[in-house]
């Protein structure tokens, strides 16, 4: 390592088809470059298959990966172990979770940190939330689904329409709505694993077993449906991204619009959605004075989550907190995500949001290895 450098930072992500192999190249690219420039020597590596050089049970002393460099793209490098590890992760099924679990268990075992923890499922979080009650009012009734029971129970409580997703996360895939129509029939609408939307419609008899093969292995919550569509029927919700900086303090990076297609269930920008900037979107639907109220109240709990999750989920370094309004203006915290997505943006043109984005997280990487260099040095 060169003497201006501080230390190195090993990004973590799951391997994709392609070459490199993983998603969000651009990203991590521009994260790699921002990073020299702060004494920090970022590459990217992929636990599953042949990130360690050497046998499985060895100290992991070399780790196969990828470096950026602006002048000729990625390319692959053997890297010693990392001081500090950002985990962007995200899993697709268990044997994903578990090779990432059992590598990063070894990484930090032999001294490796953490960039930031994650937060656990939907569920938990939801629970945790609940205790503050300055943030019920803004929490929609969540129940685990656990089989035939819960759903029919969830029916009765939530009325005619209930949503479904996967407690961990899914980018909006495999989601479903459920609605009572005449003749004792259920119609349901959502989108499968693959993300492709579908409409069907079943028999009350049949709606148990159905939900069943939908749901399969995975943890799914239960939630009443919502109606956040705007005027014209686009569902939309806003995220907040909310991360450290430079001095580990928490701030609000940028808060952008997501808009789902026309009768489409979810806002999800990898369902095919786009972004617009906030305020203007909520002002053509609730005019100035509401719009600039949605607004306060959300950078409100925008300032308020992330200490909360972080006292009962230890340290953090940055949250992708999704906002739901309804018809009436309420706000309401559909979920937050410890691995979020930054691209909403880039497509809303906020140039400035999208330049942060980047920068807090080296900013707060340097922060991290900064501090940690104070302590083995006093």
């Amino acid at each position: 390592m060169s003497l201006n450098m501080i230390g190195t930072m090993g990004v973590m992500v799951c391997r994709r088809p392609g070459f490199p192999p993983f998603a969000e190249k651009e990203y991590l690219g521009k994260l790699s470059s921002q990073a020299k420039g702060l004494g920090v020597q970022v590459f990217v590596f992929c636990p599953e298959g042949d990130s360690t050089v050497g046998r499985i049970r060895d100290p992991v002393n070399q780790i196969r990966g990828y470096h950026y460099n602006p002048a000729d793209g990625w390319s692959t490098g053997t890297f010693s172990a990392p001081e500090l590890i950002y985990d962007r992760c995200l899993h697709r099924n268990g044997d994903e979770t578990a090779s990432a679990s059992e590598f990063l268990n070894r990484l930090l075992q032999q001294g490796s940190m953490l960039w930031s923890r994650g937060l656990p499922g939907k569920i938990k979080v939801h629970q945790f939330l609940k205790r503050f009650s300055a943030l019920k009012p803004h929490l929609p009734a969540t129940i685990r689904y656990t089989g035939a029971e819960s759903l029919n129970r969830a029916l009765l409580t939530f009325g005619s329409g209930i949503f479904m997703k996967p407690s961990g996360g899914s980018h909006g895939r495999h989601t479903l709505y459920l609605s009572f129509i005449e003749d004792q029939k259920i119609k349901l609408h959502g989108r499968d694993r693959r993300n492709c939307t579908f409409e069907q419609t079943i028999t009350l008899q049949q709606m148990d077993e159905w939900v069943r093969h939908f749901t399969g292995t995975r943890r799914f919550i239960i939630q009443p449906f919502l109606r956040l569509l705007n005027r014209k029927g686009n569902p939309y919700d806003l995220r907040s991204l909310v991360q450290k900086n430079d001095r580990g303090l928490w701030s609000i990076t940028g808060i952008a619009v997501r808009q789902g297609a026309e009768h489409g269930l979810t806002s999800n920008l990898h369902g095919g959605g786009t972004a617009y900037p906030a305020l203007p979107y909520l002002t053509s639907d609730f005019g100035d004075e509401k719009a600039l109220k949605i607004i306060r109240t959300i950078r409100h709990l925008s300032d308020q989550l992330p200490p909360l999750l972080e006292e009962g989920f230890g340290r953090l370094g940055e949250l992708g907190i999704d906002f739901g309004i309804d018809t009436q203006g309420r706000v309401w915290i559909l979920e937050v995500n410890s691995k979020p997505g930054r691209r909403a943006f880039t497509l809303t043109g906020d140039a400035h949001a999208a330049r942060l984005s980047i920068e807090h997280p080296i900013q707060y990487a340097r922060y991290l290895l900064l501090r940690q260099l104070r302590r083995v040095n006093t």
